[in-house]
């Protein structure tokens, strides 16, 4: 299990065949490991949330591909999945006051899960978060 800071770059991109090919390209040129990805379509744009490891810096990259971002410092938690999590990273937050304004995540054939949120106040969610017990 780990809980790590990462970056959350949401972009906004034209809805239209072929924008997340050419979008993903930047990545590769840029050699930047992209380690979870959401997106939300609304008509004729979407804004797609991705997340870089911490040390990772795209903006400039972004900038200068001619793309609006806005970057977020995010929480990441790799961990065993299992019924109730969500749950439970949900009641560790709210019992500390902590508001949850993004969070996405999934869980593959295998035995871990990855959660991305992102929070009103980040150091005291990764001290609640920590401290709770719940993913050991």
């Amino acid at each position: 299990m780990s809980i790590n800071v990462v970056k959350q770059y949401s972009v906004f991109l034209i809805n239209e065949p072929g924008a997340l090919k050419n979008f993903a390209e930047l990545f590769v040129r840029e050699n930047v490991d992209v380690i979870a990805i959401s997106q939300d379509v609304r008509y004729d744009a979407a804004v797609v949330r991705l997340v870089v490891k911490y040390d990772q810096e795209i903006s400039h990259a972004l900038t200068k591909a001619g793309f609006t971002s806005v970057k977020t410092d995010a929480i990441c938690i790799d961990t065993v999945n299992r019924v109730g999590l969500l749950h439970d990273i949900g009641a560790v937050l709210s019992g500390h006051g902590i508001n949850i304004t993004t969070i996405y995540g999934t869980a593959g054939a295998g035995p871990n899960s990855r959660w991305i949120v992102v929070v009103n106040d980040i150091t005291k969610a990764l001290n609640a978060l920590e401290s709770s017990g719940i993913f050991e």
